[in-house]
């Protein structure tokens, strides 16, 4: 049985922390791993992992930071699922948010008025590309419809 990683307990006990969890700590890893222990060092990675995904999902500034993310894919700025892809992509989207986004800090550093500002920005460079989209397809539809019926386009 493999314990904790360093990363995942760090992780865990910064989502505790913002939560305001803190305290009761003990009594949630207590409950998780059945009586088993009351250690975040003593969970085994799978359970690190379970619980870390579990307060995330409550976690207002890790649901942004997916959140950012997933349009950050959506508008073509990062794109690929391997896990090499994900550290790269991880990397490349920082980059962006520190030359071009709202606030100029990478995700991670971001506090959750920061990552409103870029959640809203996302959504407008989303919603850009949409259009830019729809409007190319639609000026190759008139161009092959126009073709269809032999007129001439300049």
């Amino acid at each position: 049985m493999q314990t904790a990683t360093k990363p995942q307990i760090v992780k865990l006990h910064a989502l505790l922390h913002n939560l305001g969890l803190k305290d009761q700590k003990a009594d949630i890893i207590y409950n998780l791993t059945e009586g088993r222990t009351e250690s975040s060092r003593e969970l085994t990675i799978d359970e690190a992992r379970r619980l870390i995904t579990s307060l995330a999902g409550y976690d207002p500034n890790e649901r942004l930071k997916s959140i950012i993310f997933s349009l950050a894919y959506q508008a073509g700025i990062i794109y690929g699922d391997t896990p090499e892809d994900k550290k790269m992509n991880t990397a490349k989207l920082n980059m962006f948010l520190k030359e071009r986004g709202a606030v100029k800090l990478e995700l991670n550093q971001m506090h959750y008025n920061e990552l409103i500002k870029t959640h809203r920005q996302f959504e407008a460079i989303v919603k850009s590309v949409n259009a830019a989209n729809e409007n190319k397809q639609a000026g190759t539809a008139v161009r092959n419809l126009l073709n269809e019926f032999n007129i001439p386009v300049k």
